[in-house]
């Protein structure tokens, strides 16, 4: 899989808003899991997402996102 370029990397956090969560735990478990890859940027320490990566995942619930909420 060849690296997203900058404007399609997105920040953990506006990851989990995308996907409807509240907090940004459930996807560092994705990434942890390895449902989801990181990638980096020059000059930054931050983890980065592909949007097209998050996009592809399925959006939960209001029932299925509390348990996963949990861990």
């Amino acid at each position: 899989m060849s690296k997203p370029k900058g404007k399609e990397l997105i920040s953990i956090r506006e990851a989990a808003h995308i996907l409807g969560f509240r907090q940004s735990t459930p996807i560092v478990n994705y990434v942890n899991n390895k449902r989801l890859t990181t990638y980096s940027k020059p000059g930054s320490k931050r983890r980065w997402l592909s949007r097209g990566e998050v996009y592809s995942l399925p959006k939960l619930s209001s029932a299925t996102q509390s348990t996963e909420d949990l861990g």
